[in-house]
């Protein structure tokens, strides 16, 4: 094409016919093009939704639950009745002002179960355990739609943030204990810290900020996280709304302490932060569970929702 016809449109009557005719068939490559790669969106997100709803998003079913602890009847009063805790264990490995500040450091002492520790998981969780051995545990949360799988991968925190369970791409991701924390009966963590995403649609952690409202809370006092090695009921300590580096001591880098005093440092700084009274004391030694999700569902948001628990017996 020369020069001269450059800037003419090509239905121009000045516009050699080989040119035009060119451009034409350019043209209906380029739309050809565009309406493939709009089928192939529409094809792959009608994949996403279904796997997404129909399929749980790679979730497993709930297993059995055998020998699992009930939860403890949800009334008005039994927020406040006294509960026997259930203790963690002696002094665990105190935190450097290193670990607080790097809320992503890769830790030494989680690790996954060895053999020996699989040999004692529950019977109702083996086959799971088996289809992916990176399971750690299960939560259920009675009224916030959470009935779902927890994983852990030491090494790589963040695996399962857009994961499902079978490993495969999924938006919702699946639920994962934080890979600082021990859930190993002879030497847990203090404070074990499960993520999940605040999902539009519900799923994940998409309401546990239900728990922003205390009538909620009434109804709904606790909830069952069993490891692979134990089933066990925890209390709703604290519920709270804050910003990520807004805190001082963030209950986002609380795994353990060293001492009864930095410990209760955390518990308190924590509770400073509480949307209610809920009237349960912890104390030292008692074993402590955060879930934590996004404030809401914008996607660049720092604002976080946690929930502080005790682990209880019924």
């Amino acid at each position: 094409m020369g020069k001269r016809y450059r800037r003419l449109r090509g239905d121009t009557a000045y516009y050699p016919f080989a040119a035009r005719t060119h451009l034409r068939a350019r043209q209906r490559r380029q739309a050809r093009w565009l309406r493939n790669a709009g089928v192939a969106a529409l094809a792959l997100a009608a994949a996403l939704l279904v796997r997404q709803t129909v399929f749980r998003g790679g979730q497993p079913e709930a297993p059995q639950a055998a020998g699992a602890v009930a939860p403890i009847a949800a009334t008005r009063e039994s927020a406040r009745v006294s509960v026997r805790p259930v203790a963690a264990t002696a002094d665990a490995l105190a935190l450097t002002q290193q670990a607080d500040a790097a809320a992503h450091a890769t830790p030494e002492r989680a690790a996954t179960p060895s053999p020996q520790q699989a040999a004692r998981v529950l019977p109702q969780y083996l086959a799971l355990y088996e289809q992916n051995p990176d399971l750690i545990g299960w939560l259920r949360v009675e009224g916030a739609g959470i009935d779902l799988p927890v994983v852990q991968t030491p090494g790589d925190n963040e695996y399962y943030l857009r994961r499902g369970f079978d490993k495969f791409y999924a938006v919702g991701g699946t639920l994962f204990l934080d890979e600082r924390c021990a859930v190993t009966p002879a030497d847990p963590t203090a404070n074990w810290l499960i993520y999940g995403h605040n999902m539009a649609d519900g799923t994940m952690f998409g309401q546990l900020t239900r728990y922003r409202d205390e009538d909620f809370y009434r109804e709904h006092p606790t909830f069952t996280f069993d490891t692979l090695y134990e089933t066990a009921t925890w209390q709703v300590v604290a519920a709270l709304d804050t910003t990520l580096g807004a805190d001082e001591l963030p209950y986002y880098t609380f795994f353990d302490a060293g001492t009864k005093l930095e410990w209760q440092q955390r518990v308190d700084a924590i509770r400073a932060l509480a949307l209610y009274d809920t009237g349960v004391e912890v104390q030292y030694g008692q074993q402590l569970l955060t879930l934590s999700t996004c404030g809401d569902r914008r996607p660049s948001t720092d604002a976080r929702f946690a929930l502080l628990a005790v682990r209880v017996e019924p």
